[in-house]
């Protein structure tokens, strides 16, 4: 794609899972390119801020597949695929930047593990970490995708893809946890 259309396709992207995160109560903290870094837990904190995550992932993937995707066929002849990374964990949140432009940005390893996840994801997936497993895993199926390595992170850590929400908590928020929870996500 020339530019113009590529920087279409990749707003359509944002204002789409900009969407989805609303409904979940999400804020996306920045738009990085093709990629979104998403707080689930701050500003405002929920008890099941882990299972919105999930769930706002879960949508995303799903609102790119059966919404965007058909659109951007019809206008562009091309589809686009998403993955998504989420890590439970404490953080610290503050002014950073400088020059004028500051963001109140996450810091700390819950941000580093959710983008280092969403490198491990397949396209249309959602990955988490064993303890946003620990939080979910009432709630959604999981598959053991086994122990892997992440840059920066000592030690392998098992990680899990979610699959679909268990029909018995389809339509209910469930209280999960209260750590805030990072997503990264990008276009595959």
């Amino acid at each position: 794609l020339d530019a113009e259309d590529l920087r279409e396709v990749v707003r359509a992207y944002q204002a789409t899972a900009a969407t989805v995160i609303q409904q979940y109560v999400g804020h996306v903290a920045q738009y990085l390119g093709d990629g979104l870094l998403v707080y689930f837990g701050w500003p405002v904190a929920h008890e099941d801020d882990a299972l919105r995550g999930v769930h706002a992932g879960l949508g995303i993937v799903e609102a790119i597949t059966t919404t965007l995707n058909p659109r951007l066929e019809r206008e562009k002849g091309m589809q686009l695929a998403v993955r998504i990374g989420l890590h439970t964990g404490p953080v610290v949140v503050g002014e950073m930047g400088g020059g004028g432009r500051h963001e109140h940005l996450a810091t700390g390893d819950t941000v580093h593990i959710a983008a280092r996840l969403e490198g491990l994801a397949a396209p249309n997936t959602v990955v988490i970490s064993p303890v946003t497993a620990r939080l979910v895993r009432q709630a959604v199926g999981l598959e053991d995708l086994g122990q892997h390595a992440l840059k920066g992170v000592t030690e392998p850590m098992p990680v899990f893809r979610v699959l679909r929400p268990l029909e018995e908590y389809a339509n209910q928020p469930a209280v999960a946890g209260t750590s805030p929870a990072s997503v990264c996500s990008s276009l595959a």
